[in-house]
């Protein structure tokens, strides 16, 4: 990092020593090297590589540490209840407690940063160094009725990126292909999809849909306004009672156990495939959200009923 951290201890504004024997017990599980009895710890190492050289005097000042030390360091000031003091410009302090507080030098009590021994770690001290930035503000996402929440389906993603279709970076991403014989390469944002826009422009669709089965209108949207989400084979959008399903997402024999009308269901399909009850059951223990053979949780638009598709390499 570039800079030193320091560990002191604060009466009245004044510096009050450490107790070394318990400096020396946190820190000597991190010294590369057997410490001779009677000195202290002048060399860590932490678990990811990073190092820093240790100095002791009245308090314990810290060069350079990496991030992997700040975890020793702020175990340290919790032990010992001093405080952590970054001295760039402008200085910072992190202590315990708001009492810890009123003992620091005058010109530090302002910006000291409380933080209980329970949550000082090494990371809140990364924060004090190095604040993580605020979250970008994001619109909302269109609805999609056959696809209500495709941020949880992995369908939708938040990301910096430039969408092919409008040339904007609207904050969110689709991660699923574009079909289409004049589509760009690259990806299109959720707005792209949901109003058409890609399907106008370029003769987009997403997904495969069963002529017949479904209302025009609602196979267009699925096809046109929907999106996609990751299969291991190419297969029309399942329909339920005259209308698409509304797709929940990607599941296993673990989730479908809470779903017994839709292990029914893919049981049926199975029985379709022509597949006896033993290799039947196999399958159906054998899926896995996040692996393969996976299965895919629907509900029916008309009677809410859940049921599933399943589908391998």
């Amino acid at each position: 990092m570039g800079f030193a951290i320091r560990v002191y201890k604060f009466r009245e504004g004044d510096i009050v020593p450490v107790d070394a024997s318990v400096v020396r017990e946190v820190l000597e599980p991190y010294a590369p090297y057997d410490v001779p009895d009677g000195e202290s710890v002048e060399w860590v190492r932490a678990a990811d590589g990073s190092e820093a050289d240790v100095y002791l005097d009245h308090g314990v000042t810290f060069d350079r540490p990496g991030p992997g030390v700040l975890y020793p360091i702020a175990e340290v000031a919790r032990r010992t209840r001093a405080a952590v003091l970054l001295l760039g410009d402008p200085a910072a302090a992190i202590v315990t407690c708001e009492e810890d507080r009123a003992h620091l030098p005058e010109d530090l009590r302002g910006t000291a940063v409380v933080a209980p021994s329970s949550v000082l770690t090494g990371a809140t001290i990364q924060q004090v160094i190095r604040p993580l930035p605020e979250p970008r503000p994001r619109p909302a996402l269109p609805p999609f009725p056959y696809h209500p929440d495709p941020v949880a389906t992995g369908s939708v993603i938040a990301a910096a990126e430039t969408c092919v279709c409008c040339g904007h970076d609207q904050g969110w991403i689709c991660t699923g292909p574009v079909y289409g014989a004049d589509v760009p390469d690259g990806r299109v944002c959720p707005y792209c999809v949901a109003f058409g826009t890609a399907a106008e422009r370029y003769g987009a669709f997403f997904n495969e849909v069963e002529a017949r089965r479904i209302p025009d209108d609602a196979a267009r949207r699925i096809r046109e306004r929907t999106p996609n989400f990751a299969t291991w084979q190419d297969w029309d959008w399942p329909a339920h009672c005259g209308d698409g399903g509304v797709f929940l997402g990607a599941v296993g024999a673990e989730e479908l156990r809470s779903h017994p009308q839709a292990l029914d269901h893919l049981r049926r399909q199975c029985a379709e495939w022509g597949w006896g009850t033993e290799r039947t059951e196999g399958f159906v223990g054998a899926l896995d959200k996040d692996g393969g053979p996976t299965g895919y949780l629907f509900r029916c638009r008309v009677c809410d009923t859940p049921f599933a598709h399943a589908d391998f390499t």
